[in-house]
């Protein structure tokens, strides 16, 4: 069968298919640990109108990530409001950047259609879902360093002075956003792209050296505010340190910790973990990325590295260096491979448009029954968390997935060309995943079950000021920032002064903490409770209804008033 050029319309509608999925990964709440951790520190910002110091939710200074994240979703609330919304906003407007991005440099490494296939391939990822649902750094990183390794690459090609400038920017994005890994990395992509191509006198152009010049004028705001703030306060103790410099900190310090596992603790060093974490960080694309990466190493020992028009070494190339720093990092977590996503799509996609144009029908179906194995998996697995695990209560979630499946089935059934096969089922199955995703599993397991959002709700209902909520041997970031209040730590004896002083105090809590609060001279005329898990780590012991239960605990928000206190005194 003849493998036509998939139409602008096609792509159109699976484009459509997956910006639903993001939006509502957008109306998700935000989760417990790092996305509302990173969230408190931009509403620290906005509520005490300091933009140069970097404070968490426990008041401390926060030395680990540069100031652009933060600075985004500030900015972001000053113009939306404080709300889960507005934090997601900048990283979404980022990663469609992104997504435009890596068409333009698949395009300019290949053609039309591959750049239009590693468009649709990075945007159906299941890890750049997540990383829009559970926001972090990720997106923003992503986004700077492939609008980066773009613009250099049209630099090398064209030497338009605009490149130059947009180059910088974007390796200064990925700087200011997680460190020097935003600069090194489009930097070995460049250098794979001239090394391929024996182009020495673009490799050791002067002209580099103004985007080094312009890199360091667009990071320098960064680079102050931390001389601003650790420099010039060499009395700070942060993370048990003293004498911390800044500078130094973002410039070289921050890129070695994570190395070493230095202040973030060494497990089992697991050089394998990011090939079977791109099993579902690259979903529904990795079986193919992995094929398309092996293919293309042998094709270049079969050519012996030498240039051939229309190939390309830059995909393998940062693949390899970049999978060998995050391997022997000390510290490892799967979102370390967000980086590499528009590389894995630009690879992914002209292994699939080369196989077409070759006509070579044996590699595309098999890449076609590679793709049946894998949304056959994940519909499986869809099944059991929609149905079993949390059924769909939402009449528009179940429609709109029953549409999704319906298309997808159609796609299956109808006889279209084996290279339409693949790209219309890869891209509905991801639509599917994250629409039941974001629009129910996601919905269920948060407003369920992550207590600070059940108890700023109630903290809403029921008029609680928040000037009077402490924590009491306890925090949750998701309650501090759904709550709009980033509490402090208290004391027994600063409970007692409140009391004498006729002051109301209300304390939030975990279980255990307020099982020892129960067996103390303090008593509580209140008590509100929430049922909690920690779903960034789910077990089949929770996803399974009937043992669900014993793996909950509480979290509690108890008042403390004078009134309570002195009826207890009494008896």
């Amino acid at each position: 069968m003849t493998q036509n050029k998939i139409s602008g319309t096609t792509y159109f509608w699976l484009f459509v298919s997956l910006l639903i999925a993001y939006i509502l990964g957008l109306l998700v709440p935000l989760m417990d640990e790092d996305a509302s951790h990173h969230a408190n520190i931009a509403l620290h910002m906005v509520q005490h109108h300091d933009y140069v110091n970097l404070v968490d939710d426990l008041g401390k200074d926060y030395l680990d990530k540069p100031h652009l994240h933060f600075w985004l979703a500030a900015l972001s609330f000053n113009i939306f409001g404080v709300n889960d919304i507005a934090y997601k906003i900048p990283s979404f407007l980022m990663t469609l950047v992104a997504i435009y991005a890596t068409y333009r440099l698949a395009k300019l490494l290949y053609n039309q259609q591959t750049g239009l296939l590693a468009a649709l391939v990075v945007a159906s990822a299941q890890a750049e879902f997540l990383a829009n649902n559970d926001v972090r750094m990720d997106a923003l990183l992503m986004s700077g360093i492939i609008i980066a390794t773009w613009q250099l690459v049209e630099a090398a090609y064209f030497q338009k002075w605009y490149n130059y400038v947009f180059a910088a920017l974007g390796l200064a994005i990925g700087f200011t956003t997680k460190g020097m890994i935003g600069f090194v990395m489009p930097c070995v992509s460049l250098f794979f792209l001239l090394l391929y191509q024996r182009n020495w006198k673009r490799m050791f152009d002067w002209r580099w050296i103004i985007v080094l010049i312009l890199w360091a004028v667009f990071i320098s705001p960064c680079v102050y505010c931390y001389y601003l703030q650790y420099d010039l306060h060499p009395e700070k103790v942060v993370r048990g340190m003293r004498n911390v410099s800044g500078v130094k900190f973002i410039l070289w310090n921050q890129n070695f910790e994570r190395l070493e596992g230095k202040h973030w603790g060494k497990g089992h060093k697991d050089y394998f973990f990011f090939f079977h974490t791109a099993l579902w960080a690259f979903l529904p694309w990795c079986l193919l990325t992995y094929y398309a990466f092996f293919d293309r190493i042998a094709f270049l020992f079969r050519t012996r590295f030498a240039y051939v028009k229309k190939a390309e070494m830059l995909t393998v190339g940062t693949i390899i260096i970049i999978f060998a720093i995050i391997s022997s990092s000390g510290y490892q977590l799967p979102h370390y491979l967000n980086v590499l996503f528009p590389i894995f799509a630009v690879l992914t996609a002209g292994h699939i448009i080369n196989k077409a144009e070759e006509h070579d029908e044996k590699a595309l179906k098999i890449s076609l029954y590679i793709q049946y194995f894998v949304a056959g998996v994940i519909l499986f697995l869809l099944v059991l968390l929609n149905l079993w695990c949390f059924p769909v209560k939402s009449v528009v979630m179940a429609i709109l997935a029953l549409v999704v499946l319906g298309v997808l089935i159609y796609a299956i059934l109808t006889k279209n060309a084996v290279l339409q096969k693949i790209v219309v089922v890869s891209a509905l199955t991801a639509s599917l995943t994250n629409v039941l995703l974001n629009g129910n599993v996601y919905m269920q397991l948060l407003n369920n079950y992550q207590a600070g959002i059940t108890m700023a709700k109630t903290v809403k209902d029921k008029h609680i000021p928040v000037d009077a909520i402490y924590n009491y041997g306890f925090h949750s970031s998701s309650f501090n920032f759904h709550a709009r209040h980033l509490a402090t730590e208290i004391s027994a004896d600063s409970i007692q002064s409140r009391i004498a002083s006729k002051k109301t105090v209300w304390l939030f809590m975990s279980d255990d903490t307020k099982k020892v609060f129960d067996k103390g001279t303090i008593k509580a005329d209140t008590a509100y409770s929430a049922i909690n898990y920690g779903i960034t780590r789910l077990t089949p012991k929770f996803l399974n209804p009937a043992t669900r239960e014993q793996t909950l605990e509480k979290q509690w928000l108890v008042k403390v008033s004078p009134e309570a206190a002195t009826a207890s005194a009494a008896k």
